[in-house]
């Protein structure tokens, strides 16, 4: 019984995972450049079981060649229980593996600002912060005070020689391979990465950067496309989010009940032992 008890209660602890995991992007579905969090669920090994009292006469599962099929390892077919017939696995619960991090594109918004920038295709923009270089979709940038090209944390947007400056007064210009211009003269080529296995390789960080993991090697990203006076919106879909989080409260519930009808029946068993 206790098996049981266990088995229910791993599943509410995942779906309390995933539930904040659809949460948290729901949160996000209107931050720029956002992509979704799903989470990964692996199931512990099963338990093959047979049933208890199994006698010799009883039946042997075979092969359509009539040859029988072997349910369970070499040597334990001495076992006092050879002949018990199998009754099927039985699961054992599942966990949490990981988070996997979705990267499809999101939708385009025109803004009309010339500062914001949007990525088309796989790829980031590369950003210098206090911690080192971080990347980013999310390209809602402006003009820190000395003129240089910066997301809204003030972290600077790099370009190939380092971070651009574009000044102040000037009409920037943005090229589709990010080319900037201010006023008709080149400013800087913006830095545009990609990563061979984004969710191997980066991590998030929080404030829509994303962090190198160990050993990750960004690469240029050729098939990205700057989009000037625009930014992609999150990759969230609302109403698919919203449909997920009512199945996984339902998920959730069904398993509570499972762990609150096991806890009843200890409790009724222990009272009832007590009595007798």
């Amino acid at each position: 019984m206790l098996r049981g008890l266990y088995t229910a209660a791993s599943g509410m602890l995942a779906q309390a995972a995933r539930l904040d995991l659809e949460a948290n992007n729901l949160a996000n579905a209107g931050t720029s450049g956002y992509k979704a969090d799903q989470a990964e669920l692996l199931s512990f090994p099963s338990i093959l079981l047979h049933r208890v009292g199994g006698v010799q006469g009883d039946p042997v599962p075979a092969a359509p060649g009539g040859a029988p099929i072997r349910t369970r390892p070499e040597g334990m077919d001495r076992l006092p229980f050879r002949q018990a017939p199998v009754v099927g696995p039985l699961g054992t619960g599942v966990y949490v593996e990981g988070v996997h991090t979705s990267f499809r594109q999101g939708p385009l918004h025109a803004t009309g600002n010339p500062l914001d920038l949007a990525l088309e295709g796989p790829g980031f923009f590369a950003v210098e912060t206090p911690a080192g270089v971080r990347y980013t979709r999310a390209g809602g940038f402006r003009l820190d005070a000395e003129g240089y090209l910066a997301d809204p944390a003030g972290n600077r947007v790099l370009g190939v020689d380092g971070p651009v400056a574009v000044g102040r007064g000037g009409a920037v210009t943005v090229t589709d391979e990010g080319t900037v211009f201010v006023d008709g003269q080149p400013a800087g080529q913006l830095v545009l990465v990609d990563f061979a296995d984004p969710n191997a390789e980066l991590r998030k960080q929080g404030a829509n950067l994303y962090g190198p993991r160990p050993g990750a090697v960004p690469q240029p990203a050729p098939g990205a496309r700057v989009a000037q006076g625009m930014l992609e919106g999150s990759a969230v879909n609302v109403v698919e989010g919203m449909v997920r989080l009512i199945e996984l409260q339902r998920a959730y519930d069904a398993s509570q009940r499972v762990v609150r009808s096991y806890d009843e029946t200890l409790g009724q068993a222990v009272n009832e032992l007590a009595r007798i």
